[in-house]
């Protein structure tokens, strides 16, 4: 692996229910995601996976244990400032995330809140614009765009502040097919330029692109490892309430009936391969 960009340390997050009772949202969990990574995070509606997500730009801070971005733990107030630059968050609903009536405009609001000079905001923009596919599309008014294309540009805002990670918890939920594909290509081009990339889905064919799955159960750290790893597991995923990719399901449902497919066969590719050689 290579330097860790997000260092999880014995993570619990706590929280008093209406009758007085301390339940844990998030417990005893220990992760390293290294700079230029790619992580998915996955696990059931109530299994910690959002709140875990806020932990990582110091949205929420940790009941106990640390989460350290770079070397600074977000439990200091004095690094949060720096912490926020570095760690960028994309969330579910595109709409909650816009805030100017030109989509420029938009992505400027964050490097004009960091102090950065007229001239290099401008540069910035253009660039960030041009890295997620919506130059076209700068002079235009968020309410034209599609959901798919407010993703974009929520992730343009945080390219322009110079983040090296992006934290994105479900950002595909509410999009329609074209704009899940729209933002995976945008994910999938950035981490390829070594942007830090964690991704909270419950669409198990964007988890096996990324390098490495993370499993949450209960609030708890189940199961993590490469997409192989973790959906050549069919069973134990789907006693955990969880979908595989379609191929995995489809080889498992093979293997049940004597039909010989290995067990690391999780994508269309590789099962196409193995029926058809």
């Amino acid at each position: 692996m290579s330097e860790p960009m997000i260092t999880l340390e014995h993570l619990s997050h706590a929280y008093e229910d209406e009758n007085g009772t301390c339940v844990y949202a998030v417990k005893d969990i220990s992760l390293t995601i290294g700079a230029g990574e790619f992580i998915a995070i996955i696990g059931t509606n109530g299994s910690g996976k959002s709140t875990l997500a806020k932990h990582l730009n110091g949205l929420l801070l940790p009941t106990s244990g640390r989460c350290i971005i770079n070397g600074k733990a977000t439990s200091d107030m004095k690094n949060i400032w720096a912490i926020r630059q570095e760690v960028g968050m994309v969330f579910q609903h595109p709409d909650n995330q816009i805030v100017a009536s030109i989509v420029e405009e938009d992505v400027a609001f964050g490097p004009e809140n960091l102090g950065v000079p007229s001239e290099e905001i401008q540069e910035r923009v253009k660039q960030s614009l041009a890295r997620v596919g919506m130059t076209s599309f700068a002079k235009h008014g968020p309410h034209l765009l599609s959901g798919g294309q407010k993703q974009r540009v929520a992730i343009a805002g945080i390219l322009a502040m110079h983040s090296q990670c992006i934290v994105l918890d479900e950002p595909t939920a509410m999009l329609d097919p074209e704009g899940r594909r729209e933002v995976m290509e945008t994910l999938l081009q950035l981490h390829a330029e070594g942007i830090t990339i964690v991704l909270i889905t419950h669409f198990m064919e964007e988890a096996v692109q990324a390098d490495r799955v993370v499993v949450i159960q209960e609030g708890v750290l189940a199961e993590e490892g490469t997409p192989h790893t973790v959906f050549s597991q069919a069973e134990r995923l789907r006693n955990m309430g969880l979908d595989v990719p379609v191929a995995a399901e489809v080889a498992d449902w093979l293997r049940r009936r004597q039909v010989h497919v290995p067990s690391q066969v999780i994508t269309k590719e590789e099962l196409g391969d193995i029926l058809c050689p």
